[in-house]
């Protein structure tokens, strides 16, 4: 290759560096938010809090059913239920990933 080019590379790569910075910038605020009570929530809080009352329902159920004694790490299995629900409610909600 070219001495040049390789001396330039660097450079370029902090340009390149630079510019993906900046493409989140933007002049229009686009942060989902909802209106409760008069009161603007993000959308995140929302879903997590959606989630945490799915993996509660789903323990209940999971304690009359009589699977909740056989699950190896409960507080994990119900964490990640937990999250999973929460990013199920955002896909179902936003129709996507965040952005």
């Amino acid at each position: 290759m070219n001495r040049a080019l390789w001396a330039r590379a660097p450079k370029m790569g902090l340009a390149l560096f630079l510019a993906c910075l900046l493409t989140a910038c933007s002049s229009t605020p686009s942060a989902p938010s909802l209106a409760i009570f008069g009161s603007y929530f993000p959308a995140w809080i929302v879903c997590a809090v959606l989630g945490v009352i799915v993996a509660v329902v789903i323990r209940q159920v999971l304690i009359i059913v009589d699977i909740d004694g056989y699950l190896p790490v409960p507080l994990l299995v119900y964490l990640a239920m937990a999250i999973a629900s929460g990013i199920g409610f955002w896909f179902l909600w936003f129709g996507g990933i965040p952005q």
